[in-house]
């Protein structure tokens, strides 16, 4: 049965499916077919990941971390962080500015489609959420 549009709905799972097959170094590839950059990092979803909420308590030993250099993974504002986390995502490092530190998450369910070598999504990049401090 198809839905509104012709378009048909998702089978639950399959964005799941989808992330298990991406591994770092692969192509990320836009909805409008533009070269993005590279996974660097994948985060499969946890439905039951804890709310971190919007204060500044952390997590046990996230002080000393952020102190010798580390950044908070998703690096995105706090209303954002729980949603990956329980979603899952990927990390993709922009190839196309001359910066090495610019980058962009891609939710799974924007995952359109996984090969061997390159991960398709359903958004440009533009509509994918931009790292905080690049």
């Amino acid at each position: 049965m198809s839905s509104t549009f012709g378009v048909e709905p998702e089978e639950p799972g399959a964005s799941r499916q989808r992330i298990f097959q991406v591994k770092n170094g692969m192509d990320v590839v836009d909805a409008a077919g533009e070269h993005i950059g590279k996974v660097t990092s994948v985060r499969v979803g946890d439905p039951d990941a804890i709310d971190i909420g919007t204060g500044d308590r952390g997590l046990p030993g996230e002080g000393f971390a952020l102190a010798m250099g580390a950044h908070r993974e998703p690096n995105v504002p706090p209303p954002l962080v729980s949603r990956l986390l329980r979603e899952g995502y990927i990390k993709i490092d922009d190839k196309r500015r001359l910066r090495r530190d610019h980058h962009y998450y891609a939710l799974a369910d924007q995952i359109e489609s996984v090969n061997d070598q390159s991960v398709h999504l359903s958004r440009t990049w533009s509509e994918l959420i931009p790292a905080l401090d690049d």
